[in-house]
Order: structure tokens, then C-alpha cells, then sequence
């Protein structure tokens, strides 16, 4: 899949200009506070997936009212125009054309893999950011999954709000009905048990890739695990686990068992990975996790997905910044973002720059190859990208 063209109203800082991307690696530069990350933000969203950064889309919105991003798909099954829009009165919504889409549909008919400094939580952060990776591999792997992550989340939300509910009657508040709160444990129990079946699946798939991956990257990486950590997978397991913990739960008011509150232990050689990891390992590991995740998504889906990279060289050494080229995805568009002078990348490798965007008070601009590489770097470029 590529993203050939993307443009916007009302989104961060961006011009409304259309920017255009063209087949394999595209450098986007520029300083600090330009709008390259808010520009791979755009694309995230318009490929149905969340910002990166955790953001809400009032934030996102120039004036906290209002946006709208449309990308142009050019997939397996031919061109597709996709609008993501939000504003403060109507929420959030697709369109594929001129119909209303989901974001799951959204999410298969675009499939993608970001990576940016953001994702170093994967490893030293809150286990949430590991569900959150979890469940994404989820729907890039089998997207038809995504109703039973919409399922759980339901059951979850009524369930606690039913016991929020219990513990205010405790002083004096109103009840929830009788049923209601076992009508929604078993819900939560069925669905529960089906989101970690998918977890598991999406995980060992993932893991072959990143095996492969991880012993090429050297010594320090060959010993790298994750282990999904889950309290039984069967709906009569996290049923059980539910009536157990009932009385704690109604007296907190939130629900203590299911998926939720599942981690991703990362270890080194059977110790934890965040302990003894330096930041340059963090850093190129969470590389190494993105890499097979879009090799992951790519054998699943059948075609190869876009590749994204935030400020992607920051703390890196040059000599593992050409190693990072080296691995990028064959065959896939790659968009990369930096501060560096483009010039850095004109070195021998087997992946270049096929073309550098420079992006100044969210304004995009194609610069000549001329600007930035040297002559020599430019005989390599156009002989890896098939140029004349």
C-alpha cells in the first residue's frame, strides 16, 4: 500500500497544500517545531490508526474545534480516496469516497506501521502502551478481530460503570438491576477470553519475524523475549477470576480482571530488559519491534504496508543509522522524518532517499536530489531506486 497524496483543513500547523509521496524512501527534514512529526501524525489518522503521540483531536485541531485529512490509497485493489474528520459537535468520522467507513475498514484498507521516539514505551513505559501495541498487531495481523477488542471494550465500560454504580449505592446511591451486573461479567468473560486468544496468535506470528530480525542485529539482541503475561485464556477462567474479585471490585468500583490488565514482559537473556538496556539498546530494539511488526502485517495482508519513522536517527550512531537502512522493508514505501542534514544519508547502502521533502512552518516543499547529495551519492541513489 502507498500514500500518494495527503492534505488537510484546520490540522496542527500543516499548510492545506497537498503533499505528495512517491515510491520507496522519502526523507521529510527540517527543524524542530516545522510540523514533520504533525505531517506523519496526519497520515497515521488517515490510515485509521491513533495518534502516535497519545493526543486528542481537539489537540490536534488548529482552533480545537475542527479538522479534516484526506489521503489518496493506492492499494492492491486499486486507488482509494480516504477522509478521516473530527469536530468538537460531531466527533469523529470516516469516509471511503463518498461513504461513511469505520476505522477498522479503514484500518485494512490502509495497513501501516508507524515508529517514533513515542514507542520507546513499549519497553521502560505503563503496561498500557504494551496492550495498545498488542492490540494494534491485533488488527494490522487479522483485522476481523477488531469486533471482538470493540466487544471487550463494551463489556468493560458497562461493567464498571454498573460497579461505580454499586459502590455509590453503598452510600446511598441507586443499584444496578438484578442480572445486570452478571449479564455483563459474562460478556466481559466471553469476549475477554476471545481478545487474548488473539494476543497470543498476533504475538507468535510477530515473534518469528523479530527472531530472524534480532539475531542478524547482533550479540546484545539475540536474547530479547516477549511474554504475553495473562491470567488464563478460557471465558471459565476469567469468569472465575471476576466472581473472585468481586467484593474488591465493588468496593473500588472498576473491574480487576481481563485483558485490561494483561502485560508484555520483555526480558534479556531471563532478566527484564528495562533494568539493564542502554538507551541506544531501547532505541534500536523498538526499531527491531517495528520492522517485524511490518513484516508481520505485510505476510498477513498480502501486500507491502507503509512504513513510518518519526525523528528516526535521534541517539543513533551513524554506523547503526546505515544498518537501519539496510533493513528497511523492501518494496515498501518508507517515510522518514529527521533534523539531520539529508546529505548524512547519501552513504553506500542498498536503501536511499528516493526523494527529500523539506517541510518549514508546516509548509512542504520537494527539494532537487542536487540540494543535499553529493554527485557520487546521487550515481548510487538513482542506481538503487532504478533511476537513469
Amino acid at each position: 500500500m502507498q500514500l500518494s497524496e495527503i492534505s488537510n483543513q484546520g490540522f496542527r500547523n500543516l499548510s492545506p497544500d497537498p503533499v505528495f509521496f512517491g515510491a520507496g524512501v522519502t526523507l521529510i527534514t527540517g527543524e524542530n517545531a516545522q510540523g514533520k512529526t504533525n505531517l506523519l501524525e496526519a497520515a497515521a489518522l488517515v490510515c485509521g490508526q491513533r495518534s502516535f503521540r497519545g493526543a486528542t483531536s481537539a489537540a490536534m485541531a488548529r482552533d480545537g474545534e475542527g479538522f479534516s485529512i484526506t489521503g489518496t490509497l493506492e492499494a492492491a485493489s486499486g486507488p482509494e480516496r480516504v477522509t478521516v474528520s473530527w469536530s468538537r459537535a460531531g466527533g469523529r468520522e470516516f469516509r471511503r469516497g463518498e461513504k461513511t467507513a469505520g476505522f477498522r475498514e479503514v484500518s485494512g484498507l490502509a495497513p501501516a506501521v508507524f515508529l517514533a521516539p513515542e514507542h520507546r514505551e513499549l519497553l521502560i513505559g505503563s503496561p498500557s502502551a504494551r496492550r495498545r501495541f498488542l492490540d494494534r498487531l491485533v488488527l494490522g495481523l487479522k483485522p476481523a478481530a477488531g469486533d471482538d477488542l470493540a466487544r471487550y471494550g463494551t463489556a468493560l465500560r458497562e461493567r464498571n460503570a454498573l460497579l461505580a454504580r454499586s459502590r455509590r449505592a453503598g452510600a446511598g446511591g441507586h443499584a444496578a438491576a438484578p442480572g445486570e451486573l452478571e449479564a455483563w461479567t459474562e460478556e466481559l468473560s466471553v469476549a475477554g477470553a476471545a481478545v487474548r486468544r488473539h494476543r497470543r496468535a498476533a504475538l507468535g506470528l510477530w515473534y518469528e519475524e523479530f527472531e530472524l530480525l534480532a539475531r542478524e542485529a547482533g550479540e546484545a539482541y539475540r536474547g530479547v523475549r516477549a511474554e504475553y503475561s495473562a491470567a488464563g485464556d478460557s471465558a471459565e477462567e476469567l469468569r472465575a477470576a471476576c466472581q473472585r474479585l468481586l467484593p474488591l471490585e465493588r468496593r473500588r468500583g472498576y473491574s480487576l480482571a481481563g485483558p485490561h490488565r494483561d502485560d508484555l514482559l520483555w526480558t534479556r537473556d531471563g532478566r527484564p530488559l528495562a533494568s539493564e538496556a542502554s538507551s541506544g539498546e531501547v532505541a534500536r530494539t523498538v526499531a527491531l519491534v517495528k520492522l517485524a511488526e511490518w513484516s508481520a502485517v505485510a505476510k498477513s495482508a498480502g501486500e507491502p504496508p507503509l512504513f513510518v519513522a518519526d525523528d528516526f536517527d535521534a541517539g543513533l550512531s551513524e554506523s547503526w543509522v546505515e544498518e537501519f537502512f539496510d533493513a528497511l522493508p523492501a518494496h515498501a514505501q518508507v517515510l522518514l522524518t529527521t533534523t539531520a542534514p539529508p546529505a548524512r544519508f547519501g552513504f553506500g547502502a542498498s536503501k536511499h532517499p528516493a526523494a527529500v521533502l523539506e517541510i518549514q512552518r508546516g509548509s512542504v516543499r520537494a527539494a532537487a536530489p542536487h540540494e543535499h547529495f553529493s554527485s557520487a551519492a546521487l550515481v548510487r541513489v538513482r542506481a538503487v531506486n532504478g533511476a537513469s
